[in-house]
């Protein structure tokens, strides 16, 4: 049976009409997901948690960023600093004995160093060393990077 379906003529131009036409579909919708995307076709992601967006460094650094920042900028070779640090909200749950709901415990999830003396790889993995052990963090959540000269 099989090898009269191959040798039918009726078949094999069935075969090429769906082919053709899952082909174009799937082409259709590849279209269809980039005209809708926008410009530069990345997507908008909407925080729903009413969580903060980083506009200005310095209107929303906190008190423990620019504590750091000042002390890093002390350290030999280090120069001009700029931190960045993320927390991961761990939300208490209501216990047995009483309500903890609502309390927020912020721990340190990772931090991001910005200086002039990062090109010096003594100087960054002493920074490095100094943030992990300041948060009690891996030294692979604290990422350093050398400042750019250019001003904007």
């Amino acid at each position: 049976m099989w090898d009269k379906l191959k040798n039918d003529k009726y078949v094999k131009d069935l075969l090429v009409k769906l082919v053709t036409v899952l082909f174009v579909a799937a082409i259709a919708l590849l279209l269809f997901d980039v005209l809708t995307q926008n410009k530069d076709g990345r997507r908008q992601i909407v925080d729903m948690d009413g969580g903060t967006e980083y506009t200005q460094a310095e209107d929303i650094a906190t008190d423990e960023e620019k504590r750091l920042e000042q002390i890093l900028s002390q350290i030999k070779g280090v120069g001009d600093t700029s931190v960045m640090i993320t927390y991961q909200d761990n939300k208490s749950t209501e216990t047995v004995f009483g309500s903890e709901y609502g309390n927020k415990n912020h721990k340190v999830e990772g931090v991001i160093v910005t200086c002039e003396g990062a090109g010096d790889i003594i100087v960054k993995n002493n920074i490095i060393n100094a943030v992990a052990a300041v948060f009690d963090i891996p030294a692979a959540n604290v990422m350093v990077f050398e400042k750019s000269s250019i001003k904007q």
